[in-house]
This record gives structure tokens, sequence and C-alpha cells, in this order.
């Protein structure tokens, strides 16, 4: 399975996704950014590249995984984030009928994708 993390800014701007500036650090206003643009722009992001459904959904949670670890690093804990990463889980597996692969999801835990 494929996630999307090379060539993001590109992506971005051929989707016409315009970046939200609320965090100081950089790399956590990114992750935050292809988080969100995962979840925002599916079907255009779909059109753009021809990546399957559980691409794009492997590749949200990669970017809230990323965010998370981020976040935790700047302020410690927050459930919410957590909570979050969980949704994501549970979206995959009721759109890809319960077909998770969750080697996939532990290598995305473990930053080895």
């Amino acid at each position: 399975m494929k996630v999307l993390k090379e060539k993001m800014k590109e992506l971005l701007t051929k989707a016409q996704y315009i970046k939200r500036k609320k965090y100081e650090d950089k790399d956590l206003n990114d992750f935050l950014n292809y988080w969100n643009f995962f979840e925002e722009r599916e079907e255009i992001i779909q059109g753009l590249t021809n990546e399957s459904i559980q691409t794009i959904l492997y590749s949200k949670y990669y970017w809230c995984s990323r965010y998370k670890e981020r976040y935790m690093e700047l302020f410690g804990l927050d459930a919410s984030v957590e909570q979050q990463q969980y949704k994501i889980l549970e979206e995959l597996d009721q759109r890809i009928n319960g077909d998770v692969d969750w080697n996939i999801i532990k290598l995305i835990e473990e930053n080895n994708v």
C-alpha cells in the first residue's frame, strides 16, 4: 500500500488548497495542513492522483500521526488528537470493509513508511 507523502506542496498547489497557519512551528503547521488536505479534498486528490481510497485514507492517517507526534514533542499529550487518529482508523475500517492492513498502520506508527 502506498502513502502520499512526497511532493505534498506540489499536490496542494494543483488542488488549489490554501494552507492555514495555526502554530509558529513550521513542521506542525505543515503536518496539520496535510492532514486537513486529505480530510477536506479527498475527491480532488483522487482525481489528481488516480489513487485508491485506501491510499487516501492511509495517507490521512500518516499525516495525522506525524501531526500527533510533533504536537506531543512541543506540547505534550492531547487526548483529542488521539481521538481523531482513532476516528480515522474507524473510517478506514468502515470504508474498506474491515480490510485494514495493520502492518501498514504499525509502520506508520513507527514512522517507517
